[in-house]
């Protein structure tokens, strides 16, 4: 084989390769709150500087989803959409150390840019599907939904602890 085909193949491959890492790097967008990027299906640690680590969180999936409890009210927004959290709380963690999730502390921004919704509280589904939205028990695992309202099925959503120092901003996702 010629020097010129191995250099062509060659040339080919490697922009094959970078155009394939560069369609399966999914880091979501800078929503410009300050929180940080974050993976679906990847955890982060829970923490705020100079502290141990609280809990490990993995954001699983966002899926719009359709009420199944009996008078539900349709959304004001446009969507019902379940965050699907597993959490786990450190032996290091203690309940009244003053964080706990809640699901006021969800957001969410549709691909341009602009609020398109917010956790709530509802009895749209079973009350068993929700994550706990209390304080939790150290060294203890916890898997649920947080139900946002949100105008967009698609977009950015955002976890920002309103009970965590000012140097945690938060994180956010591409759902």
């Amino acid at each position: 084989m010629s020097v010129v085909r191995r250099l062509a193949r060659t040339s080919a491959a490697t922009a094959a390769v970078a155009l394939l890492l560069t369609a399966c790097s999914s880091a979501p967008e800078d929503p410009g709150d300050g929180t940080k990027a974050a993976q679906l299906g990847r955890q982060i640690d829970i923490r705020s500087s100079g502290s141990p680590n609280l809990a490990t969180l993995w954001l699983d999936s966002v899926v719009p989803v359709t009420c199944t409890e009996p008078g539900s009210l349709p959304p004001n927004n446009g969507h019902y959409l379940a965050a699907t959290i597993v959490l786990q709380t450190s032996e290091e963690y203690q309940p009244d150390s003053g964080w706990w999730m809640s699901y006021a502390d969800f957001s969410t921004k549709d691909p341009d840019g602009k609020d398109s919704g917010k956790g709530i509280l509802t009895s749209c589904l079973p009350k068993h599907r929700y994550l706990p939205d209390d304080f939790y028990l150290n060294d203890s695992g916890y898997y649920g939904v947080v139900l946002l309202d949100s105008s967009s099925e698609h977009g950015t959503i955002s976890y920002r602890p309103h009970n965590l120092p000012q140097d945690v901003k938060g994180w956010h996702w591409q759902y």
